[in-house]
């Protein structure tokens, strides 16, 4: 969801909840269930397991392919408990259903955890799928050794590789939006898919056939390939038990924690050398912000709202704050961001927290001083080492 990827997918969650904002109530049962809606003229039927049902009778529904559902009560949803448990799809069963929507010229690859349906190189949707291996394997160590043990996830985790740009783009657009269209790639909440296409290829340039020689496309266009890093995160993050999907969960914290890994190790084969890095263009934008744009209350407005990701003048600054906030409290408050990471776990979905209870939990956890807290902040990331 980084650059302007996020923003859509903001988008997206937003008009959501508005399907499902009458007193939901969380639901705990694995049996399958069978949903109808719709007229007469235009019936529906999908079938997975209930996660959320409103008061008002609307449904939050989880497929086998880890797309969420949301079904409002206008579309008069009838729920039918089937006597045999939900089970998600296996790789399999996820490959076989990614081609059959996407149509026959796409092909499934298959990695340990990730299922990676490409109508691009096949070459190039194996070398992503180990650099998401690699990557996974990374975030999880990292965090367990910080003290916030993860999940390792459970099921097959989608992804899907155009062969260029034009076909992401019609595809990014009808999904999630113009704004994703225009990205390089995106993650998605509701389809819980990265959408991506391949970088390495261009106009002139024969298909690369070699892990080497994709690697070499992949550093030239390194700026790029950090998008590639930071949706996987996302998916990472919300596939392993740090995020849940369809929750309050503050903006500034999943994009802070996507730009907190997405300087790419490309020459790696094991692990994730480059986790907390400093990532210049950020810290550029952000120092930048300091100097001319940024107000007093910025940490408050931050924490505690998303109006400046969705605002197109105010987005590339609170992206960089968000950035350079994660490495502050990473850096100098550790202990504390875990404890913040953990109580935000527990969050439900379809659940939507008010700006002032969002800033209480922020200041909870780190103090409710907060302008002893930016002064902190502010001197940390001035004294960086710049290149």
């Amino acid at each position: 969801m980084g650059r302007k990827g996020g923003t859509a997918i903001l988008r997206i969650v937003g008009a959501v909840g508005l399907l499902l904002c009458a007193a939901p109530r969380v639901r705990a049962d694995d049996r399958l269930v069978r949903v109808r809606f719709g007229d007469q003229s235009s019936p529906s039927t999908v079938e997975g397991k209930l996660i959320v049902e409103a008061a008002d009778g609307g449904v939050l529904l989880l497929g086998r392919d880890g797309r969420l559902h949301t079904i409002g009560h206008a579309k008069s949803p009838k729920l039918e408990r089937l006597d045999r448990p939900f089970v998600r799809f296996n790789s399999s069963e996820l490959a076989r259903a990614l081609c059959e929507e996407l149509g026959p010229d796409f092909e499934a690859i298959q990695t340990r955890h990730y299922v990676i349906a490409t109508r691009g190189s096949r070459e190039y949707a194996q070398w992503c799928g180990d650099l998401f291996e690699r990557l996974l394997g990374a975030f999880l160590h990292h965090w367990k050794a910080a003290g916030l043990p993860l999940e390792e996830p459970k099921w097959p985790l989608p992804a899907i590789i155009f062969e260029g740009e034009a076909d992401f783009k019609v595809y990014a657009t009808a999904d999630a939006g113009s704004f994703a269209g225009e990205s390089k790639g995106y993650y998605s909440i509701p389809t819980n898919r990265i959408v991506l296409y391949d970088l390495t290829a261009g106009k002139g340039k024969k298909r690369a056939t070699t892990a080497s020689e994709i690697k070499r496309r992949a550093a030239a266009a390194s700026f790029n390939m950090a998008t590639v890093v930071h949706e996987a995160t996302h998916q990472i993050a919300f596939n392993s038990g740090m995020h849940t999907r369809l929750a309050d969960n503050p903006l500034w914290l999943t994009e802070g924690m996507a730009m907190y890994f997405e300087t790419p190790d490309l020459d790696g084969t094991h692990g994730w050398k480059t986790i907390g890095e400093i990532n210049r263009p950020r810290l550029n934008r952000f120092l930048d912000f300091v100097r001319k744009r940024r107000k007093r209350d910025s940490i408050a407005t931050l924490v505690s709202g998303t109006e400046r990701f969705l605002d197109s003048h105010k987005a590339a600054d609170a992206y960089a704050e968000s950035w350079a906030l994660t490495y502050f409290l990473n850096e100098k408050h550790r202990d504390q961001y875990v404890s913040y990471l953990k109580q935000l776990a527990k969050k439900k979905p379809m659940i939507w927290d008010e700006q002032e209870a969002r800033q209480a939990e922020f200041e909870a956890a780190f103090g409710s001083d907060l302008k002893a807290l930016d002064a902190e902040f502010l001197r940390f990331m001035r004294a960086l080492p710049r290149k």
